[in-house]
């Protein structure tokens, strides 16, 4: 089988890691061969996070530059700096559009880079850029911290991953408390929605 490589980038506490658990864990009810890898920036929320995820065969959890098929990036700048680093010529970039700034920005330190200046980056090396603000459609499925679930949502509809929408939601309700399902399951049919509504 063709090897499937992911990379997810966004900050601490936006749920990076349970998207790529997720995956991985999909993966392996399936009898499909995978391996992760996941980097922390700063341990505390706002700290750069990144998860890497390869289904098919692997020699080591991390993705090497220039090699990633889709970036999932949670949040804009973030996205930015791992997609022009590890997605391949042509590949998929999901972006959620919205920004969280890091403490060099938040204490003046720096100013945050122009909307326009990081898509222009992306654009230049991928084949196909979607954002959307998956925070906004997170809070209208109840909880801005389900932003992670849409973000899933549009990852599985653009069917980059070997494994189709019913699959991944099976192991959603494997590994969400019962009180959180709902939640998550609207917020991940509301991302596969603005994935294909997206142009």
């Amino acid at each position: 089988m063709r090897t499937t490589r992911l990379v997810i980038a966004g900050v601490g506490g936006q749920g990076t890691l349970l998207a790529t658990r997720l995956i991985a864990e999909t993966a392996l009810k399936l009898g499909l061969p995978v391996r992760i890898g996941e980097t922390y920036g700063m341990a505390q929320r706002g700290g750069p996070v990144m998860g890497h995820v390869q289904v098919g065969e692997a020699y080591s959890p991390q993705i090497r530059p220039g090699e990633a098929d889709a970036i999932l990036g949670f949040e804009l700048a973030e996205a930015a700096r791992r997609g022009v680093t590890y997605l391949r010529l042509g590949g998929l970039a999901i972006v959620n559009r919205r920004k969280i700034p890091p403490i060099e920005v938040i204490s003046g330190l720096r100013k945050y880079p122009e909307e326009e200046n990081l898509m222009e980056l992306l654009r230049q090396v991928s084949g196909r850029l979607v954002i959307f603000d998956a925070t906004l459609l997170a809070e209208k499925a109840g909880d801005p911290i389900a932003t992670n679930m849409v973000m899933l949502g549009a990852l599985t509809e653009s069917g980059v991953l070997p494994f189709e929408e019913k699959e991944v939601l099976a192991t959603l309700k494997e590994s969400v408390p019962a009180r959180f399902l709902e939640l998550n399951t609207k917020a991940f049919h509301l991302g596969a929605q603005a994935f294909k509504e997206s142009p």
